[in-house]
């Protein structure tokens, strides 16, 4: 009776998935097709409509396939048994607290960054985020916090020259502007928007690395102009927030879980 309801296509999707799922190292076309024990016609349809939907990214390089964020809308519950969201949330707690602003820890995914964990505050001035939320590289904190390992040629792959989407009176609108502010952001540590995302608000964030330096999220600590000023976000809350990345990537090396994390990884 089961088996009347069985539908093979499906099961056979989710197998690829599964296999792409379980090799963050990324596996081409032929790899997954001998896994699967199929033809690569057949495979490239699957795999193509899963990329489509955002299930799998391909390498424009090396065109290897791996997990794509959006498996995350599926549902975050298994999220919370991750190491870098029981490891961040206590951070986020605290700093939200201490701090009486709004705290979150995203991953990039492509030119957008996805909230995987948010600590809100009632005097926050409200964005519209939450999580599984997502918000342009180009004009959030721990979008640029996310980009500052990447080049030029890079950037204009995953952003082009301009002009960008203005999301606040102060949004970066092009490329040339974008890297400058990334070079600020690299030598100091941190990345800032001052009413970039939203009139009125203003946020400091960091990346977090794994054991391999690689960058594999953000913290952030957002807050309204009225409560901190522009020297308040640099004086007061970068150092904070540094001191929180620094301490969730060093508990980070004693595990390989958050690796999974990582957008195109």
């Amino acid at each position: 009776m089961g088996a009347r309801y069985f539908v093979k296509s499906l099961a056979r999707g989710l197998g690829i998935l599964e296999t792409v799922a379980n090799s963050p190292q990324g596996l081409s076309l032929t790899e997954v097709a001998s896994a699967m024990d199929l033809g690569k016609t057949t495979v490239y349809g699957f795999l193509f409509t899963l990329e489509q939907l955002g299930y799998v990214a391909r390498d424009p390089d090396t065109k290897a396939y791996s997990p794509g964020l959006k498996v995350l809308d599926l549902g975050f519950a298994y999220l919370n048994s991750k190491s870098i969201l029981e490891i961040a949330q206590p951070y986020l707690r605290s700093l939200a607290e201490e701090c009486g602003a709004t705290t979150d820890v995203s991953v990039r995914d492509g030119a957008e960054i996805v909230t995987l964990a948010m600590e809100k505050v009632w005097r926050i001035v409200a964005v519209g985020t939450y999580v599984g939320s997502r918000l342009p590289v180009h004009c959030s904190a721990s979008g640029k916090a996310q980009l500052v390992d990447l080049g030029r040629k890079e950037l204009l792959a995953l952003l082009g020259e301009g002009a960008y989407p203005a999301h606040g009176p102060n949004t970066i609108t092009g490329l040339d502007v974008l890297l400058e502010e990334l070079d600020r952001t690299r030598r100091r540590g941190y990345a800032l928007t001052d009413e970039e995302l939203a009139p009125g608000l203003r946020s400091v964030a960091a990346p977090i690395r794994d054991r391999d330096g690689q960058i594999v999220a953000a913290i952030c600590i957002t807050a309204p102009t009225s409560i901190y000023s522009r020297r308040e976000l640099e004086e007061v809350l970068a150092p904070k927030v540094l001191e929180a990345a620094g301490k969730i990537a060093a508990a980070l090396t004693v595990d390989a879980s958050p690796h999974l994390l990582a957008a195109g990884e």
